[in-house]
């Protein structure tokens, strides 16, 4: 799994001023953890793997999957009678990737029988079996920065792990720290897939 950013993002902010190596084995687990946050956070994976899947249609004409980041390579097979033999080998004349015209950078997310194809998904459990290259052809910049800042936040907290606290005319005051950033769960929220 990689992290969404890297040391030289955050030391290249000049936020937290660090110039040496002495925090890298921390920040190299805080981009890990931060990385595999914004994985939950959005229910997509902002890398790519190339492997084999399987999934369950509710639609004979549409599957709706996990992101394929190219069609390149993709191969498609249903089992008809439920039995794990996978009998059917779908052409890529069988099927649509959707959406048709996905936004620069933008992964495809679902696979549709074509008006001609000579096959339909079958609606039963672990009926359909994918290989290909799950995720995103790239890291959007939406997501490194988003994965910058929560990077930096989560690091100073190891300086005020109970939050902060000061004088006033009233006495302390104390100030917790919420969650996420405002400003991460916007990058974020264009990207968050409904989860199923």
């Amino acid at each position: 799994m990689i992290s969404y950013a890297s040391i030289g993002d955050i030391k290249a902010s000049d936020r937290l001023n660090i110039t040496d190596t002495t925090s890298d084995n921390i920040l190299t687990d805080v981009l890990e953890a931060v990385s595999r946050w914004i994985d939950d956070q959005t229910g997509r994976r902002f890398d790519s793997v190339t492997e084999t899947r399987y999934f369950t249609s509710e639609n004979s004409r549409i599957l709706n999957c996990d992101d394929i980041a190219t069609a390149t390579g993709l191969l498609l097979y249903t089992d008809d009678g439920g039995d794990g033999t996978f009998e059917n080998t779908w052409a890529a004349t069988d099927y649509n990737l959707r959406p048709y015209n996905p936004r620069n950078g933008w992964p495809y997310e679902a696979i549709e029988v074509t008006y001609n194809g000579d096959y339909s998904f079958p609606r039963i459990r672990r009926g359909v079996k994918i290989t290909a290259t799950f995720g995103w052809p790239s890291v959007p910049q939406q997501i490194q920065q988003a994965c910058v800042l929560q990077s930096e936040r989560l690091f100073k907290r190891f300086a005020t792990p109970l939050g902060s606290s000061g004088m006033s005319a009233l006495g302390e005051v104390r100030l917790s720290i919420p969650a996420a950033d405002g400003d991460v769960m916007a990058l974020l929220a264009p990207f968050t897939r409904l989860m199923e």
